[in-house]
């Protein structure tokens, strides 16, 4: 063997009984390599492309703890010693790994990828994540020689590895797997190095992502070239000035002002990994809902309650007052009524709407009445004992006469029971934060 290459020496010299048993080790220490995988050149994202935000929720190998995935060699001459089993023996790799190797690779195509994988706690960047990325590794083979083995060293090794790797990637709007393709890589080291077996499985394993970033479907999808090839268009946050929005104050429902047509006024919001609530203020197709329902998300995805589903572009959000509000891709929607310049008295009865804990449970109305107005570091709030849970925020609360008159914002809880202490943005603040006009 020469600088780890595994190729098989013969020699028909007589040297005595040392060199046939050297010889005889030589040809015993034929390694097998690794089965080597295509690679093909990865399609950048050209800059100042708007592209989709990209998320890596997991990178898991389907493999059990122990099962054989190739196999060790020592020695100068490769001499075969056993087996290589995953996560045993000598094998130190572990999935954050193989996810950071996947961040790096993006990074270096210049695909948008959000998302800090060491967060220790809720990290909002994940919420612009459009695209989420998962990938199992289904076949891995690994090839490792300890040269040194023979002075006590296990930790240089040489060799080869190859991966096979599913991808799936999951559409936050669409809420489901848009796009299923499977790579494989292969990676060969002729020189010894420190933790060589982990470097050359990650070097595979990057070499796997490259041939996903050279998928074209792939990169269009990410580069908004679903539809024939052509760039989506996609409004977003920077689409509408900063001045005001200024709306039709006429409402589009049929129903008038009533508890029902603001029942059909309300959404489901869609963001993240979880959902809100929200509400139609103009028959454009404007919503208010939560900043913290939305929170750094460009798009959302609200159903409304006939159950159609539509894309929404997140126009604008003010985290202090906790309101955000959405531009749904569609007019002549039903829209509420606001009960602008009108606070209802403590003691009024009042509604609120909304999607609590699961989807299937949308437009949710429970009644209460108004319990008191309370100042909080210098936020005006309106409570109720109105019944509302996780999955309600950005809600309507209404009167009886179905102007609504706040925002669902929070609530006291133990555990997942509510307290009946619930407080509400009033509809005059929102609006003002939002700097909405009427007209």
């Amino acid at each position: 063997m020469w600088e780890g290459r595994m190729y098989c020496w013969q020699t028909t010299s007589r040297r005595g009984l040392f060199v046939v048993v050297a010889g005889l080790a030589l040809l015993s220490g034929c390694a097998t390599p690794v089965r080597q995988a295509q690679v093909h050149s990865a399609l950048e994202v050209p800059r100042g492309v708007d592209a989709k935000p990209i998320q890596l929720k997991k990178v898991v190998v389907k493999l059990r703890r122990g099962e054989e995935v190739g196999k060790n060699y020592i020695g100068f001459a490769c001499v075969p010693s056993g087996t290589v089993e995953w996560r045993g023996g000598r094998i130190n790799i572990t999935d954050d790994e193989l996810t950071e190797t996947f961040r790096e690779e993006l990074q270096k195509y210049n695909y948008p990828v959000v998302g800090d994988p060491n967060a220790l706690f809720d990290d909002p960047s994940t919420w612009k994540a459009e695209l989420l990325v998962a990938g199992q590794v289904n076949k891995l083979e690994l090839s490792a020689c300890y040269p040194l083995a023979g002075f006590g060293n296990y930790r240089d090794s040489k060799g080869g590895a190859y991966v096979q790797v599913a991808w799936q990637v999951y559409g936050q709007l669409e809420r489901k797997v848009v796009y299923e393709v499977t790579t494989e890589g292969s990676y060969q080291s002729d020189s010894s190095a420190p933790m060589g077996i982990e470097k050359n499985l990650a070097n595979a394993f990057g070499l796997s992502v490259q041939n996903l970033l050279a998928d074209r479907k792939f990169n269009d999808l990410v580069t908004r070239r679903e539809l024939g090839g052509k760039s989506v268009a996609t409004g977003g946050i920077n689409s509408i000035a900063e001045d005001s929005v200024t709306l039709n104050l006429k409402s589009a429902s049929p129903l008038g002002v009533s508890l029902e047509a603001a029942r059909n006024a309300t959404l489901t919001v869609y963001a993240g990994s979880g959902h809100g609530s929200g509400f139609i203020i103009s028959p454009e197709g404007y919503a208010i809902t939560n900043e913290h329902v939305v929170r750094e998300a460009r798009f959302v995805t609200v159903r409304l309650a006939n159950g159609r589903k539509i894309v929404a572009d997140v126009v604008r959000a003010d985290s202090a007052r906790d309101v955000a509000l959405l531009k749904l891709r569609e007019e002549n929607l039903p829209a509420a009524t606001l009960a602008r310049s009108t606070q209802p008295a403590v003691g009024t009865d009042v509604f609120a709407i909304g999607t609590p804990l699961r989807d299937e449970l949308d437009i949710t109305v429970t009644r209460g009445i108004v319990s008191a107005y309370r100042d909080d570091r210098g936020q005006k709030f309106l409570q109720s004992d109105a019944q509302v849970h996780p999955g309600n925020s950005g809600g309507p609360l209404v009167a009886a006469d179905g102007r609504v008159v706040g925002i669902a914002v929070q609530g006291y809880m133990i555990g997942r029971a509510s307290q009946n202490l619930n407080f509400f943005v009033p509809i005059d603040d929102a609006v003002a934060a939002l700097r909405i006009t009427f007209r």
